[in-house]
């Protein structure tokens, strides 16, 4: 197991806010993605976002635009890799550790706030008993949604 550290940037037009959400036991990158995701509770606060939403969009070799798989019509949003070629939005937030670090995130419709997510790694190979800790609500483990 690894434990990660889940991370917040709130930013709206009056004010801001970083800080950590909470830690995470995962055995890797994709479980923390598929858990945040998942908009979990934490501390009877549910972690919205608009992951699994985003998750639906492809990219439409042929039109050469991304696609709302679910409702199967073109969005405006996309994302890009360092070449230039489209990507995915988990992809993307998996090689970036998720929307914190994305330098494109789109602040345009910020009124009421937006929160990005994103995750950072803080130990390996984790052999302590957290136990105490999930039960406190301080660490959560993937695996005990």
């Amino acid at each position: 197991m690894k434990l990660y550290k889940i991370m917040f940037s709130h930013h709206a037009p009056k004010d801001s806010e970083q800080g950590i959400k909470c830690l995470l036991l995962a055995e890797n990158d994709e479980q923390v993605y598929n858990w945040i995701a998942s908009e979990p509770e934490i501390n009877e606060e549910k972690l919205y976002n608009s992951w699994k939403e985003k998750d639906s969009y492809t990219w439409d070799e042929e039109d050469g635009l991304f696609v709302n798989e679910e409702l199967g019509e073109a969005i405006d949003e996309g994302w890009w890799d360092e070449d230039g070629n489209p990507e995915n939005f988990k992809d993307r937030m998996l090689r970036l550790k998720g929307e914190i670090n994305d330098e494109s995130a789109d602040f345009s419709d910020s009124y009421y706030g937006i929160t990005l997510l994103g995750w950072e790694l803080l130990k390996e190979n984790v052999t302590i008993d957290y136990l105490e800790l999930i039960e406190l609500g301080i660490v959560f483990n993937v695996s005990n949604k």
